[in-house]
């Protein structure tokens, strides 16, 4: 299992990682909820600003799953951004 980002930082479930789904994808946040064999699970933050990971082709998830190499890992506080 690996359990750290694109830039080799260790991510432990409840920290917050940033990734793209594809090259010509926006910047998606996500909240780290669990672990795979190659990466993670996570929950992304949709634009109107709720933690919801079913959207098109995902409709069945509560989650979706990334590979350690598709993401890094942030500092994010819901607290003091809105957004």
């Amino acid at each position: 299992m690996n359990n750290k980002d694109f830039l080799g930082n260790e991510v432990e479930i409840g920290d917050y990682v940033a990734f793209a789904r594809n090259p010509y994808s926006d910047m998606i946040l996500g909240k780290v909820i669990g672990y795979t064999p190659k990466g993670f699970r996570v929950i992304r933050k949709n634009r109107q600003g709720e933690w919801n990971s079913k959207h098109y082709g995902n409709w069945d998830k509560e989650y979706e799953t990334i590979g350690a190499y598709q993401c890094a890992k942030i500092n994010y506080n819901e607290g003091e951004i809105n957004g």
